[in-house]
């Protein structure tokens, strides 16, 4: 079975930075805003929860989040669509466009063609958070505002990076949040020391310095 979001791994995102190219970008989406979309696309409203749980573990709601695994493939957008679907699945886009799974709305039906062919737990995100998931409830719709083009979305992209000064922050699977960028996490498999910067992390330092100055926040074990 091919999954459509992160394959399985056995270490820490702060791990995984050095080899995966892990980042989240553009706008962040409200839970409200995706419960709009997967309803939008027609998923049954009894998993709408369940979905707005996984988006929330496979992309952190970042519309143009990706992930390079380790054998090349990569996984985009709100529901991380992974590059194999591309013009294999009915439903997803062609290999050619790619780009269209930035589009929160096109993912989002990309994901309800994984969805039927292979229920919830094609996304890892579901599998590993599946108690939390499954009891998650099923926000409101809210308005979905779309950019106008592409171009506008590339904007929007910008203009989130512009927000904390181009210094991106990072998802942990240590902490299982979001941290700003220049916070320190202790990896909890290798009790390393990483710090986020511009949506990736980086080895090295301690509780107090990382290898981009002085820990805006510090996580130990």
């Amino acid at each position: 079975m091919v999954t459509a979001g992160c394959a399985a791994e056995t270490m820490d995102e702060e791990e995984l930075a050095e080899s995966e190219d892990r980042l989240l970008a553009g706008r962040r989406l409200t839970p409200s805003q995706v419960a709009a979309h997967l309803r939008a696309a027609g998923f049954p409203e009894n998993t709408i929860g369940t979905m707005v749980c996984t988006a929330k573990y496979e992309s952190s709601f970042y519309e143009r989040a990706s992930n390079k695994n380790r054998n090349g493939s990569i996984d985009r957008g709100l529901f991380q669509i992974n590059s194999i679907h591309l013009g294999g699945t009915r439903g997803c886009p062609s290999k050619g466009n790619a780009d269209a799974l930035w589009n929160p709305a096109t993912n989002t039906q990309c994901a309800l063609a994984i969805y039927k062919m292979q229920g919830l737990r094609a996304w890892y995100g579901y599998r590993k958070h599946k108690t939390e998931c499954d009891r998650y409830a099923a926000p409101g719709s809210a308005p979905i505002s779309e950019p106008a083009n592409a171009d506008d979305a590339a904007d929007d992209a910008t203009s989130s990076e512009a927000d904390d000064g181009g210094e991106g922050g990072c998802w942990s699977g240590t902490l299982q949040d979001m941290v700003d960028a220049r916070v320190c996490v202790q990896s909890r498999s290798s009790r390393v020391w990483f710090q986020c910067m511009s949506g990736a992390w980086y080895r090295g330092g301690d509780a107090t310095t990382g290898p981009f100055g002085p820990c805006e926040g510090s996580h130990p074990l």
